[in-house]
């Protein structure tokens, strides 16, 4: 009697039996969702959903075994970085993870389970007059963890600061499969801070399961103001000596003239002027000391206040309740601290003549350390921006000027910080498995 030899189960039965059934898929429709595309002659690429972080854990421990990268995925707002032609993997989808499991009302925390979106958190925080904060809507799109994973400048306010410093605690997920529970508390006394280190991470040190966040109470007053100012360059020093001065807006904006005349309309801005647009919110008394600093510093750096209905155009195109006429997307986004802005600024417009082309800027993510300069490459001949050909050829030597004048760009790994975080990496992870294409040296 021949001995039967039972079958090792194949990778999406093995998914399948973690997450259970019909969470786990190698579709190339379900695949296409999250911005993948397969082709049915590539190796597989499983999508899975898994419901806990326990899950995750065996998932991760899995791929472990099999020497395969693994991904998450949020709200699938772009395409995972971890896969490359010809090669197996896992994506992680954690929207089925999407509760928050404790709120406090009293002491302003939620804990919230990594898959649902900010915008779901704020639905179910509005109603109890609680919010995240006054961070730019376009974020809220994201999911919780995805928000905390990613760290970009959009992911702040002048009020409430980065969303990182939100964070009480989290649950994660490392790359050998061991969970980890940061330490909740009002102060962490000793040792590093792990949860700082996940921020930002892009799955590559861990996979956030959950968070524990610090909210807020909705603004009891929020005013709206505009401010001409004598050029762009002025207004830029105008935020910062309001900032300097304590101001803490929920919002601000500046616009160089051709941003304005775009956005806001021709009698908003006068030749060569910029328009400083500002949001301030809180308790009454508060909101109007922080709207009266930014107006006092306008003033003393030659602004003049103009119409409050240029302020709630702007501020209904920010919150998507009316589209902006200018739809272009910027070409490029640097950030600089206060004291290198202006030179940033100008070394871009000289590049930008030197190339035989304009730019139309706009500063926003305003913080007490700098900011960032939306750059968008504009056809002389035409007015319009480039098209993509010429901007490609003309970016390069715009994006050297701005570094060169002391701006960093947006998306860009420091050289001199790519051995440490390696290091930490591969203490995290030995095995390489986790999002192994994320925040590789050289990448943007």
């Amino acid at each position: 009697m021949t001995a039967r030899v039972a079958r090792a189960p194949n990778l999406g039965e093995e998914l399948e039996a973690i997450v259970g059934h019909g969470h786990a898929t190698d579709r190339p429709a379900h695949l296409a969702e999250v911005g993948i595309r397969a082709a049915a002659s590539e190796p597989a690429t499983w999508l899975v959903r898994p419901g806990s972080g326990a899950e995750i854990a065996e998932i991760v421990r899995l791929a472990n075994r099999r020497h395969i990268p693994v991904s998450p995925v949020g709200a699938a707002a772009r395409p995972p970085a971890a896969l490359g032609a010809a090669e197996a993997g896992i994506l992680v989808d954690l929207r089925r993870m999407s509760h928050v499991l404790h709120l406090d009302e009293t002491s302003l925390v939620v804990h919230v389970q990594a898959g649902l979106s900010a915008h779901a958190l704020e639905h179910i925080l509005a109603p109890r007059g609680l919010s995240l904060g006054d961070f730019p809507p376009a974020i809220l799109a994201s999911t919780v963890g995805g928000m905390l994973s990613v760290r970009t400048p959009g992911k702040s306010s002048p009020r409430h600061g980065f969303i990182e410093e939100a964070v009480l605690g989290i649950s994660a997920v490392l790359g050998d499969g061991r969970s980890i529970h940061t330490r909740v508390a009002p102060r962490r006394a000793t040792g590093p801070d792990l949860a700082r280190a996940l921020c930002g991470s892009e799955g590559t040190l861990g996979f956030i399961t959950s968070a524990v966040l610090r909210i807020h109470r909705r603004p009891e007053a929020r005013f709206l103001s505009a401010h001409h100012l004598p050029d762009f360059e002025a207004a830029l020093s105008a935020v910062h000596l309001a900032m300097r001065e304590d101001a803490a807006p929920a919002a601000l904006r500046v616009y160089d003239e051709r941003q304005a005349r775009a956005g806001l309309g021709d009698g908003a801005v006068r030749p060569g002027g910029a328009v400083l647009l500002a949001a301030t919110a809180g308790p009454t008394d508060l909101a109007a000391c922080d709207r009266d600093l930014i107006a006092s510093s306008a003033s003393a750096l030659g602004g003049t206040p103009i119409a409050e209905s240029f302020a709630e155009t702007w501020w209904r195109q920010r919150t998507g309740r009316e589209d902006s006429p200018s739809a272009a997307l910027p070409s490029l986004q640097v950030s600089a601290r206060p004291s290198r802005q202006a030179a940033v600024h100008r070394a871009l417009r000289a590049a930008a003549a030197e190339a035989g082309i304009e730019v139309c800027v706009y500063a926003s993510r305003f913080d007490p350390y700098g900011a960032v300069l939306f750059v968008t490459l504009i056809d002389p001949s035409t007015g319009e921006a480039l098209g993509a050909q010429a901007e490609d050829a003309a970016r390069g030597a715009i994006e050297r000027a701005a570094e060169q004048a002391g701006a960093a760009l947006l998306g860009a790994v420091p050289p001199a910080l790519t051995p440490y975080f390696e290091d930490m990496r591969r203490r995290l992870d030995p095995a390489g498995i986790m999002n192994p294409r994320a925040l590789a040296s050289g990448s943007e």
